[in-house]
């Protein structure tokens, strides 16, 4: 599989955050801060690439690797119902990972000794925690502990009295782990989990991270979301105070302008045929009428015009007009929960529509339709539209309104033989209502 295209142009951002991690463990911080974003953002695109490249990067001190990095997926992993043994089992899985990339090579000893190393400290860590939880020792493991066995005592008084030190426990191992170099956890998902894990999730994070030098945790968030499931379990609460006993700061991650589209969606934009400069156009085109939408929208768009396409054509490959067109008219019947595009070829004046749209992007598709004809030639009171791939987009869009005739549908004149694409955008026109590929 080929690595993900930076669609939303991310490569600054996460070289801030790079930047922003490396300052923090120059210090030997301890630190919990989150990344901030609204659902389809591309938090978890972001946090990928971001682990990509902080990965590679070299200690100048050792010539090793300058961090451990660990990723906890809070969904993936909500199977634990205590979050803490989740937490660990995640720093597990990641070091088995590692170990697994490595070869042979002389450069590789060492790197592998201190991930085998990490591992035993982990490994200790989970014996205490599931002995303490559940009773029963559920890692087989005898020797490498981090500290002596708890000596057994009556502490019937306190019933969380074993789990309390098994998390001092795992605090010390994760310090154990830190001091030997920076340790980074990536912790994702969590605005999916249900509320009451949810809590419970940011609860341990500060039970186990908080005040631990050189552990940096960065948690993936909506913070609209975490304030829904905050309030679901304790009501009416300061949120941000809250969330200050658990984040130290939060970075925020907007939903970008997203490009390169023809490549992102291959499988459909190759059933359409590019004239010489039409490409840059259509970047262009559809980065304007995607703005706002955030990038599993876009792909939800995407997906449903490759749907129906597939289901009303051949397979022959199409005028690419025809695929500007099919955009155009699903991103604004999403956006305006409308079905109707008529608007955009009038020279009326419709306020529902800027209201619902935002007058700039109002502003914008009329200037589109402005450009899209000659307005200084005429036949029959229709202007003509131009022979070019935006032209021929509105052409489409006035064939849903207007029967067409002697080259024109209303109010544009085209001239050129069009019934057959017509007749495309028309039946794709009838589906939209029918299709869902959500």
């Amino acid at each position: 599989m080929g690595k993900k295209l930076d669609v939303l142009d991310r490569s600054s951002f996460i070289e801030k955050l790079r930047n922003l991690v490396k300052i923090i463990s120059d210090n030997k911080q301890g630190c919990c801060f989150g990344l901030n974003g609204f659902w389809g953002s591309g938090k978890s695109f972001v946090l990928e690439k971001f682990e990509e490249e902080i990965r590679e990067i070299q200690s100048e001190e050792t010539g090793d690797n300058r961090y451990f990095i660990f990723h906890y997926d809070c969904w993936k992993y909500d199977y634990y119902e205590e979050p803490a043994i989740a937490i660990i089992a995640a720093m597990l899985d990641a070091t088995d990972r590692e170990l697994n990339v490595f070869t042979s090579g002389q450069r590789d000893v060492a790197k592998r000794a201190a991930w085998e190393t990490t591992k035993e400290t982990l490994k200790a860590v989970a014996s205490e925690l599931c002995k303490n939880k559940v009773g029963i020792d559920l890692v087989e493991i005898a020797t490498n502990t981090i500290e002596e066995r708890i000596k057994e005592e009556d502490n019937s008084f306190d019933s969380l009295y074993g789990f309390k030190r098994a998390l001092e426990a795992t605090r010390k191992g994760i310090q154990e782990i830190a001091d030997r170099k920076a340790v980074v956890i990536i912790v994702d998902e969590l605005d999916r989990c249900l509320p009451e894990y949810t809590i419970k999730v940011l609860e341990r994070l500060h039970h186990i991270f908080t005040d631990l030098k050189n552990v940096i945790v960065i948690v993936s968030m909506d913070k609209t979301q975490i304030e829904h499931s905050i309030k679901e379990i304790y009501g009416e609460i300061n949120v941000d105070k809250y969330l200050r006993k658990f984040i130290s700061f939060k970075v925020n991650l907007d939903n970008g302008k997203a490009g390169q589209y023809i490549k992102k969606y291959e499988t459909y934009t190759s059933m359409f045929e590019f004239l010489q400069g039409e490409e840059q156009k259509v970047e262009k085109f559809f980065s304007d009428i995607m703005s706002g939408l955030d990038i599993r929208t876009q792909e939800r768009i995407f997906n449903k015009a490759e749907t129906i396409h597939k289901l009303i054509c051949n397979d022959e490959i199409k005028d690419s007009s025809i695929m500007t067109f099919e955009i155009l008219f699903l991103t604004i019947a999403l956006k305006t929960k409308f079905n109707s595009v008529e608007w955009l070829i009038s020279n009326s004046y419709y306020p529902n529509y800027e209201g619902s749209l935002g007058k700039s992007y109002y502003n914008m598709m009329k200037e589109y339709e402005k450009n899209a004809s000659d307005r200084l030639q005429s036949i029959n009171d229709n202007v003509y539209i131009r022979d070019d791939i935006i032209g021929k987009t509105f052409f489409w869009i006035a064939s849903l309104y207007s029967e067409y005739q002697d080259g024109a549908c209303r109010p544009y004149y085209y001239g050129k033989q069009a019934k057959e694409r017509i007749e495309i955008a028309r039946r794709f026109a009838a589906f939209i209502d029918n299709i869902d590929c959500d």
